[in-house]
């Protein structure tokens, strides 16, 4: 019987493949035999540099070829245990960056983002005012998160802290953590001043997270 997370790679995998030409799939449930296939020894492959790079969207890195190469119709499970996969994902990752923050993509990671930070902030047993601040060690974890790709910047821009912080931290530590997104700072800061959408998704999700964030963890904090 093979592993759960090799029956859900696949899937993404035949989900981001199929609905990438516009054309119908089916989720894969008979995986009987399966260990005897080529594509099974390919998804070991690929299993393996996913966790030692656990940063990686794993829908993302798939979409990644599809997204680039539009002249290529298909890109089957050996493509993505190469070093021309790792290059497509670091290269549409960075395109998705760039995008406006009023972006389909943006929006919806921005979403994401609050919500990831609603639960980080529960788990820990602080207020959403106070994630700015929180470390692990000696490290900021809103730094740790947006390099594992779990925070946009723009989801942080509304904490009056944060540029403070920045100015605080030392640079090798920002540029390890932070990349590209600290060369691009004041740009994307000034994206999102001007944006239509990201802005008011920001502000209005940032009043709700808030309130059930807050509400949690002082409830918790009276029962304990």
């Amino acid at each position: 019987m093979i592993k759960d997370d090799i029956s859900a790679l696949y899937n993404t995998y035949l989900a981001v493949s199929r609905s990438s030409r516009n054309k119908p799939f089916k989720i894969r449930n008979d995986f009987d035999k399966f260990e005897d296939t080529e594509e099974y020894f390919h998804l070991n492959k690929i299993a393996m540099f996913l966790r030692q790079f656990p940063q990686i969207k794993v829908r993302q890195f798939f979409s990644a070829p599809f997204e680039l190469y539009k002249d290529t119709e298909y890109f089957d499970l050996k493509f993505f245990t190469t070093q021309r996969a790792v290059h497509a994902y670091t290269t549409y990752m960075k395109q998705l960056q760039e995008e406006s923050p009023d972006s389909e993509h943006h929006i919806q990671f921005i979403k994401d983002s609050l919500r990831f930070i609603g639960m980080f902030c529960i788990k820990n047993g602080i207020h959403l005012a106070d994630y700015i601040t929180h470390s692990g060690g000696v490290t900021s974890s809103w730094m740790k998160h947006i390099k594992e790709h779990n925070v946009s910047i723009y989801a942080l821009f509304e904490y009056s802290q944060l540029f403070d912080i920045i100015r605080k931290t030392p640079k090798d530590e920002l540029e390890l953590l932070l990349g590209n997104i600290l060369l691009g700072l004041s740009s994307y800061k000034n994206k999102y001043d001007m944006s239509r959408d990201a802005r008011r998704v920001v502000q209005e999700g940032f009043k709700r997270v808030s309130k059930v964030v807050n509400e949690t963890v002082d409830r918790n904090a009276t029962s304990n």
